[in-house]
This record gives C-alpha cells, structure tokens and sequence, in this order.
C-alpha cells in the first residue's frame, strides 16, 4: 500500500471533454508557427498541413486523436510512485551561509554547492543553466560545461546562440571520445517555446543545425502565465497548455523519429507526456509567481487529463517566492508538492531554489533534502497483512496496553516510522537545553562545516580540460571579436 498516485478528479467527464475538444479546435485552427523552413518540410512529410510562407503547421483533429490513440500507453496502475530532486543554479545570487548576504557567484561557491547537493543523501543530482560566473554572455552555454564536468554538476543543457552550435558539437565529440559513447548519447541540449505555440527562428535554427549531425535537441514548453501569455482563468490556461504539450509530443515525433518508425497502424506513436508550468501573473508587480496555490490546482487539472490520455505527467512543484528559507519558503514548496505527489505518483523537486529561482541556497538545499525524505513517505510501500495488523499483539496488550516492549515494535518501528534529521524530535525543555535551534540554524551549521573541508577536486582529467579551454578560447576569439 502507497498513498500517491491514486486518481483524483477535480474535473467532471463533461468538463474534460470541453477542454480537449477546445485544445482540437486550438490545434487545428491556430496551430503553431515553426520558424524554419526544413523543419516545416519535414512535418509536411508526415501529413501535417503546411502554410511555409506563414511559417505555420496546423494539427487536424482527426492526426492528433489518432496521435493519442496509437502512443504508447503509460500504466498508470503498475507505476510506482517516486520522489526525486535535483539542485539546479540558474540566473541567481548565491546566499551565503557565512554572512548570510545574497551575494554574486564565485567559483568557490559553485564549486561547494555542487559538492554540497551531491553529498546530500536524498537530492539525485545537481545542475547549472548557463553560468553565473563572470564569463562573457555570449559563451555562457560553453563555460557552463566547463564548470559542471569541472565540478561534478550535470550541465543545464542551454544552446542561446546560432553560432555556438559548432563551439558545442566540438565539445560534445571531445567529451564523447573521452568516455567512449557516441555523441548522440552524451549531448545534451535544450531549446524553450517562449511565447506559446511559437517555435521562434533561432531555437528552430539550433533544432535543425544538430538534427542535421543526428543529435536530438529537447524542445521544452512554456512556462504559462495567467493574464499575460496565457488567458487569466485556470481552465483557459490549462487548455493551451494541453494543446502545447500535444503539438510538441507530435513536433518531437515528426523530426526526430517519424523516418525510424515502421508505416504501421499499430502503435507507431511514442509514449505522450504532459507536463505543465502554470501560475499567475501578480497584477500588482507583473512577476510570474511560483508559490501561488492556482500552480497547484493547474498540476491536478492536468494529471487528470493525463490519466484520461494514458499519458505520464509531470508538474512544476516544490517551488518558492520567498527570498530566504522561512516558513514562507516551507509553506509553498509544500503546497504543490505534495498535492502534485498525491494526484500524479511522482514528484521531481528543484532543491535549494529561493525566489522565483533567483536565490541558491545551501541552507534551502539542506532543508529541501529533508523535505524530500519526508516527501517519500507517500511512496513508501506499506506492508498491509495479518503479520503487520498485529492482531495477536493487540490481543496481548488488551485494554489502555502499551507496545514499548513487544517484539511486534521492534520488528517494524525501524521501516515504517521516518526520523528526521532537521526537524525537531525534543520537547521544549531538552529543545531550550540543547540550544533551542530552529531547523535553519541547524541547516546554517550543517553548510558550515561542509564548507570547511573545502573544494573538492576537479572531476575532469586534465586533458579533456585543456581541449575544452582551447575549443572556448577559440570560440571567444572568434564570437566576441
């Protein structure tokens, strides 16, 4: 027995029906505009109706439920649900566990927050997108792999400009000799829809350019605001989204694996997937909160119309507008994640985040990962049966028993009960005595004294960084002159 990932059905069949009949008619009307002509051919190819001088492909009606007729299906009732996490460092200020100041990246911090996260027993990986030291804008997506195969981070995968796709295809063949896979198996590269159904001229570009090398770039989806490029209410929102998420699973299926498949009417699609990133737009400062509870309530929308399509799901969750850890801070990363965890199975939480993602916190990173552990709870696989009820025990204890000493309790406290290693297991006398720490100073002390031992040392031989260096001077020469 598990508590996640059981059905739950905020919407009624007639409502689900309205709005997959609206994401149809926003397929098949609108479409999407693909800013490349190749890339257009390509989905014309596969029978999609093409305006290239409009640069737009439309999905009929009929091409989209067959696309969701013949994926794959995902089962939803032999998944077992997950929680993982990652660190990820994006366009952010560093906040430091010394003077606890919201302070410019070094290369010390980057290096001990990525040691950081991955000595952390419950966040999976750790990532930076672009880089936060000072480099030069253009080369960021260059030096943010230097850094992470530098540090033992994994890289964020971001592209930015048309010419550093050779820069970065060098890059790529360097580190594929290196550890002896093909290329296609090591890149790493992510392009974004901006604006919503919008695949834009440059994104496109990059798209095609290692498409050509027969590498595949991951094209991710809007991050949806109601009121500003999305409509203001959630089942306006969560229509576009699902009409998005289907042309993207077609658009990824068109160029990367219409020409493998066999002409088959069986089972030719790929598994579909939806995901979602819906929150607000505060109409009082314009920021795209994460902590507002409609993200929450958007997630559970749409793990339904996953369930309905067959389709796996994910949700943008465990997130936070507060600028430091507080009870701010553990309120919102909770409200989705849990809510997210008990309707859709799994949970992928971005540890560590603060403020829209604008803050990294080491203090954050050590609370979230005892989140994390607490958040697995609802996955873990509860024994229910005779042996477990304990009836016999029951029996033996009798009226106002107790259990302290019945071999019953000794047999199973250790894997059904959690022990939190943060969080406060005193009574308010012992808690005084021992200092009367809250669970940020003791996160505070935690990233102290890993920080202490100092950074560790590079993950990357010495000869793969002296051709990547060589590949980024070359690039630098030739891109900032």
């Amino acid at each position: 027995m598990h508590t996640t990932g059981h059905p739950y059905s905020p919407l009624s069949p007639t409502e689900i029906v309205l709005i997959h009949r609206s994401a149809l008619r926003l397929l098949s009307e609108m479409g999407m505009v693909v800013q490349h002509q190749r890339l257009l051919h390509s989905l014309a190819e596969c029978g999609l109706p093409v305006d290239f001088e409009a640069e737009r492909v439309r999905f009929p009606a009929p091409f989209v439920e067959r696309f969701i007729a013949e994926a794959k299906k995902y089962d939803w009732e032999q998944a077992r649900p997950s929680v993982s996490a990652s660190a990820g460092v994006y366009h952010s200020l560093y906040h430091d566990p010394r003077s606890e100041q919201l302070i410019p990246w070094t290369e010390e911090n980057l290096a001990f927050y990525f040691a950081l996260a991955n000595q952390l027993p419950h966040i999976g990986s750790v990532s930076m997108l672009g880089c936060r030291l000072p480099v030069p804008a253009t080369l960021e997506p260059l030096y943010e792999r230097y850094y992470c195969w530098k540090y033992g981070a994994a890289e964020g995968s971001s592209i930015y400009l048309d010419e550093l796709c050779p820069y970065l295809l060098e890059l790529y063949r360097v580190k594929a000799e290196t550890v002896g896979q093909p290329i296609a198996e090591v890149f790493r590269g992510t392009v974004f829809l901006i604006p919503a159904l919008k695949l834009g001229r440059h994104e496109a570009y990059q798209v095609d350019y290692f498409r050509e090398h027969g590498i595949r770039v991951h094209i991710g989806g809007s991050m949806f605001s109601m009121g500003a490029n999305a409509p203001a209410t959630l089942v306006g929102a969560v229509t576009l989204n699902l009409a998005e998420q289907l042309a993207l699973r077609i658009l990824d299926w068109a160029l990367f694996e219409a020409g493998k498949t066999p002409a088959s009417p069986e089972a030719s699609f790929p598994q579909l997937f939806l995901h979602t990133s819906i929150s607000v737009l505060d109409m009082r400062t314009t920021i795209r909160p994460f902590g507002r509870p409609e993200m929450t309530v958007a997630n559970l929308m749409t793990a339904q119309l996953a369930r309905h399509y067959g389709a796996a799901f994910g949700g943008h969750a465990g997130l936070t507008d507060s600028m430091l850890p507080s009870v701010e801070s553990g309120a919102q990363k909770s409200l989705s994640a849990i809510a997210t965890l008990m309707a859709g199975g799994n949970v992928w939480l971005d540890a560590g985040l603060l403020g829209i993602d604008e803050v990294c916190s080491p203090i954050q990173l050590i609370l979230d990962d005892e989140l994390v552990s607490a958040l697995k709870v609802f996955t873990h696989e509860f024994e229910i049966s005779e042996e477990a009820i304990g009836l016999e025990t029951i029996l033996e204890a009798g009226p106002a028993g107790q259990y302290l000493d019945k071999p019953h309790t000794a047999r199973y406290f250790r894997q059904e009960h959690w022990n939190p290693s943060l969080w406060n297991r005193r009574m308010l006398s012992a808690w005084q005595s021992e200092g009367a720490l809250l669970d940020v100073d003791k996160a505070r002390q935690l990233a102290l004294e890993v920080q202490k031992q100092g950074r560790s040392p590079s993950a990357m031989a010495d000869a793969l960084e002296r051709e990547i260096l060589i590949i980024i001077e070359k690039a630098k020469q030739r891109i900032t002159a």
